[in-house]
């Protein structure tokens, strides 16, 4: 069965995902006998079968080919119509999710606009002329979230600070069996959106959120991973990337960071510092190995030296992994542990659910609440 279809819905997907008609039939004839060729796809209607493979690629619903309202190529539409390349090249998957992000913050700026919420974006620019840790210590005093032990309580806590300058935080969570997982930590939106990847251990989820904070001090978008750990890249880093690291170090380390740049050099003679970056990791929200890896970006500790503990370090985490898994038996098909919610978009659905522009179920849909919590989450 054929139907019909806005064609021009479907060139401006290509057009978002920088993707030709060839790249297309190539992901629709992956692994199938019976080949759909280019004129399959280009007329005014399409196999129904076809469309429905083509909305699963692209994330989209049949709906969103039949619909005729216009949609913008315009820089100011996508981030993808801003930038022609990324700190990370992106796989399908995260130009997904990216995408769905886009989507949801446009929903709501029309939600806040309808039910009059007057969301203030209130932070102060810098440029990559200004140091990173002279802007982390000021930085300090408006979103960092104040001492706790607990790494997902202090990542709740600087998100509520985050959103008390009007800036949203997504989290987003994959499950073990989806079949294709984005290759992104995180990303930064213009003008005041940050979304994260949900990590197990939320130290790395952290350090992400404390750079694409600096993204956005900067006013610079990037969609990107973020891995501290990552030698091989650090000579690649841009400007950019070096100032957000530096930013992200400084920010969460305050007063501790004195500590490190104190010391001459990491080696056996001071038992290459194991009680004291134990320690200053148990106070802080960041790694011993990430502890390590700036020691050897500022030269303090030699290659070899490195690599040794690198690998000890990651056989520690292999086995307290596998203690985990014993003791918490984390099944597969268990259960999905929820994203984070920050209150400035909780703030956004409950101004839009009271004022009449959402109902009920749009607001535990976006909210991925359950209906009986409904009431819950609403006064919340």
């Amino acid at each position: 069965m054929k139907v019909e279809i806005n064609k021009k819905r479907l060139e401006y997907l290509l057009a978002l995902y920088k993707m030709s008609v060839d790249d297309l039939l190539s992901l629709l004839n992956k692994g199938r006998k019976r080949i759909t060729g280019a004129a399959d796809i280009s007329g005014d209607s399409i196999d129904l079968g076809v469309l429905k493979r083509i909305g699963e690629i692209f994330d989209k619903e049949v709906s969103f080919f039949q619909d005729y309202s216009k949609l913008s190529t315009n820089a100011s539409s996508s981030i993808f119509f801003r930038k022609t390349s990324f700190g990370t090249e992106l796989n399908l998957e995260s130009i997904r999710t990216v995408n769905r992000f886009e989507s949801l913050k446009n929903a709501l700026d029309a939600y806040n606009k309808l039910s009059q919420l007057d969301v203030k974006f209130d932070i102060e620019h810098y440029t990559l002329q200004d140091d990173p840790k002279t802007v982390a210590v000021r930085a300090r005093d408006f979103f960092y979230p104040g001492e706790t032990v607990n790494h997902r309580q202090f990542l709740v806590k600087m998100i509520e600070k985050i959103a008390d300058h009007g800036i949203f935080v997504f989290e987003y969570i994959e499950t073990w069996n989806k079949k294709e997982k984005t290759n992104i930590d995180g990303f930064y939106l213009k003008p005041n959106v940050i979304v994260l990847k949900h990590h197990k251990h939320y130290k790395r989820e952290i350090f992400t959120l404390a750079h694409e904070l600096g993204h956005c001090l900067l006013g610079i978008e990037e969609v990107e991973s973020v891995d501290m750990m990552d030698i091989s890249a650090q000579t690649s880093y841009s400007d950019v990337e070096r100032w957000c690291n530096d930013f992200a170090y400084q920010f969460i380390m305050g007063q501790e960071a004195e500590t490190l740049a104190n010391i001459a050099c990491v080696d056996s003679r001071n038992d290459y510092c194991i009680d004291l970056f134990k320690a200053i990791s148990a106070r802080t929200h960041i790694s011993r190995l990430a502890l390590y890896t700036r020691m050897y970006i500022d030269r303090k500790i030699s290659y070899s030296s490195y690599s040794n503990v690198k690998s000890e370090l990651a056989e520690e985490y292999r086995r307290r992994e596998e203690q985990e898994k014993l003791k918490n038996s984390e099944k597969r098909g268990g259960r999905t542990p929820k994203p984070i919610i920050s209150p400035l978009f909780l703030k956004t659905m409950q101004y839009a659910y009271f004022n009449g522009v959402v109902n009920e179920t749009t607001f535990c849909s976006r909210l991925n609440v359950k209906p009986a919590n409904f009431e819950r989450e609403l006064w919340r």
